[in-house]
């Protein structure tokens, strides 16, 4: 495991190095998976394939946006493999605000629905996430498909998810958004029905929706602290075990007790949801409730 570490840590210094090309863009769409043979495919449930499927999805979405004057570009073009840093270096190098990553999920007993959006735990990057979640989820419930929430989860180095950790680690909020689960016939029933244009055009929607609101606009100026820095050191923090105990009882008094349930679940998956909120600014906690009052998150 040690040598795995060591060698994804270089790897991304590598990459941070690498002089990707990459169109300037405000948003970044990056199509899951790619590359030749079913490694780079992602799930298979005939007739879908999670990588075509992403890809064709971005492409409209990349059209939309751009349409709509936010600019957008795509990590990949065509069926090629890219490394999990590499995207965010991509992202990096376009001077994308947002990292948005476009997947579909599966499940082993193939009974699981809905739609889905995880990001990371830390301060503005997830308040980012959950606000732009949250309007993409609204439009995606809007076709039909289950409403299934934002998640985060806490790995050994942080967030768990690759693309959102090395997305994160560039100061870039990144966004993963399982738009259903392909394996079901509830779900490809929908799927089926509205079409990718559909699925692209809700998180058109929901992107466009969250840049003309206050946080998208503090993104957009660069007056919204998404530093690595910041994030780096609360990744620290939370592994010592920070945050815990008095610290939470106090920050608890600042909430109801439905809105700091609904707080903890936000950061439920992540093991310490206390110790995670205890590293958010007090302000954000509090907007994040109001977005959740107003049905946005």
């Amino acid at each position: 495991m040690r040598r795995i570490g060591r060698f994804l840590a270089i790897l991304m210094l590598c990459v941070a190095g690498m002089a990707v090309s990459a169109a300037a863009a405000t948003v970044m769409i990056d199509p899951g998976h790619g590359g030749a043979g079913t490694q780079g495919a992602g799930a298979i449930y005939p007739p879908y394939m999670e990588k075509s499927l992403t890809l064709d999805v971005a492409n409209q979405l990349c059209a939309e946006l751009n349409a709509s004057g936010v600019s957008a570009a795509m990590t990949r073009t065509g069926d090629t493999a890219l490394s999990l840093p590499e995207r965010a270096s991509i992202a990096k190098n376009s001077g994308a605000k947002l990292l948005v990553s476009i997947h579909f999920n599966a499940s082993s007993p193939h009974d699981k629905t809905g739609s889905a959006v995880w990001t990371s735990m830390f301060g503005n990057h997830y308040k980012v996430g959950a606000e732009c979640g949250g309007q993409i989820l609204s439009q995606l419930t809007s076709l039909g498909f289950v409403n299934k929430g934002i998640w985060t989860k806490a790995g050994a180095q942080g967030d768990y998810y690759g693309v959102v950790r090395y997305g994160t680690s560039l100061g870039i909020p990144t966004i993963i958004v399982e738009h259903c689960y392909m394996d079901n016939p509830i779900d490809r029933a929908i799927l089926e029905r509205v079409g990718t244009g559909a699925l692209a055009h809700a998180d058109a929607v929901g992107i466009t929706g969250f840049f003309s609101g206050p946080t998208g606009q503090a993104l957009l100026n660069g007056t919204l602290d998404t530093s690595a820095a910041n994030t780096a050191s609360t990744a620290v923090a939370i592994s010592a075990g920070s945050g815990a105990g008095g610290g939470s009882s106090s920050l608890k008094s600042n909430f109801t007790d439905a809105e700091w349930q609904w707080l903890l679940s936000q950061w439920a998956y992540t093991g310490n949801a206390e110790a995670v909120m205890s590293q958010v600014p007090l302000a954000d906690l509090k907007a994040l409730i109001e977005e959740h009052n107003r049905g946005n998150i």
